[in-house]
């Protein structure tokens, strides 16, 4: 059975960072095309490294892209990014 979570909690995680693919694909070095083969199911990353270096840009286990749980709506996540979100809007 395929696993689809990784592709979908990536691209949930990238858009709650307010990134794009074009900015992921230069933070990491990854294509976008690789970015979006994954977040469209399509195929997932061979190498755990690849996951490695993805949650290290988002501050995540590596582990998180292949939850089902990370799907649903928490709301300590919530609240923390709104938090987040509150202290970027003051910086600026």
């Amino acid at each position: 059975m395929r696993n689809d979570f990784f592709g979908v909690n990536l691209k949930k995680i990238r858009e709650q960072n307010n990134l794009s693919i074009t900015a992921l694909s230069e933070i990491t070095g990854i294509s976008r095309k690789s970015i979006y083969d994954w977040e469209s199911g399509r195929i997932t990353p061979k190498s755990f490294s690849t996951r490695k270096l993805l949650a290290s840009v988002f501050n995540v286990s590596p582990f998180i892209f292949d939850n089902e749980t990370y799907l649903k709506e928490n709301p300590v996540i919530t609240d923390i990014l709104k938090r987040l979100e509150t202290l970027e809007k003051k910086k600026l």
